[in-house]
C-alpha cells in the first residue's frame, strides 16, 4: 500500500512539474530614438502655413508649397490628386470669401484638448515606425463669411508631408465642405 501511495505522489509531482509553463524571459530590444528635431521642423512648417492662411497671405502660403506638390481636396473627386495651382486657387477662394480666419490646434475632447500633431505609429506592430514622414494634423477652423457676416466653423483633419527643403510636398484634407454651406445658408 505504501508503494502505491508513494508511486501516486511521484506521479502527481511529475505531473505538476511537467505542466509548469516556462517563464518567458523579457528581452529588451534596443530601438533608435525618434528624430524629434525632424518632427518639430515639419510641425513648424505646417503651423507657419496655417498662420499664413489666417493672415490671408497667399504669397507666403504659395512659397511654402513645393512646385510639384500633390493635394487631395476635402470633397470627393474620385480620389484624383491635384497640384499646387489647384490648392492655391482654393486657398485664394477662402481668402476672398471669409474674414477673421482662425485655427485652433488640437483634438477637442469632453474635458480637454489633445495634441494636434501626430506622426509615426505603434500599431500595427508589423508596420510600426518612428518616422516623421507623414504628419497627422487635427484642429478646428473658424471664420466669418464675408457676404452674410455669419460665423462658421469646421473640424479639420489633414495628412501632410514636408521635404528636406521645408516645403509641403503632399497634403490631403478632410473636413465637411457641405457643412460650411449649410452654416452659411442657415436661417437665424
Amino acid at each position: 500500500m505504501k508503494t502505491k501511495i508513494f508511486g501516486l505522489l511521484i506521479l502527481a509531482a511529475l505531473t505538476l512539474f511537467a505542466c509548469k509553463e516556462k517563464e518567458t524571459e523579457m528581452v529588451a530590444e534596443e530601438t533608435a530614438a525618434p528624430d524629434s528635431s525632424e518632427y518639430d521642423k515639419k510641425v513648424a512648417v505646417i503651423r507657419a502655413f496655417f498662420q499664413a492662411h489666417c493672415d490671408e497671405d497667399i504669397d507666403a502660403q504659395s512659397a511654402m508649397l513645393a512646385d510639384d506638390m500633390k493635394w487631395s481636396p476635402p470633397h470627393y473627386n474620385g480620389n484624383q490628386w491635384l497640384g499646387k495651382e489647384d490648392l492655391v486657387a482654393a486657398l485664394k477662394n477662402y481668402h476672398d470669401n471669409f474674414d477673421n480666419i482662425k485655427y485652433a490646434e488640437g483634438i477637442v475632447m469632453p474635458d480637454s484638448t489633445a495634441n494636434g500633431f501626430w506622426s509615426g505609429s505603434v500599431f500595427p506592430v508589423q508596420s510600426a515606425n518612428a518616422s516623421a514622414g507623414i504628419l497627422r494634423v487635427y484642429g478646428t477652423w473658424t471664420a466669418t463669411h464675408t457676404e452674410s457676416g455669419k460665423e462658421i466653423g469646421v473640424k479639420f483633419f489633414n495628412l501632410s508631408s514636408v521635404n528636406d527643403e521645408g516645403k509641403i510636398v503632399q497634403s490631403s484634407d478632410y473636413f465637411d465642405v457641405n457643412g460650411l454651406a449649410v452654416q452659411i445658408a442657415a436661417e437665424e
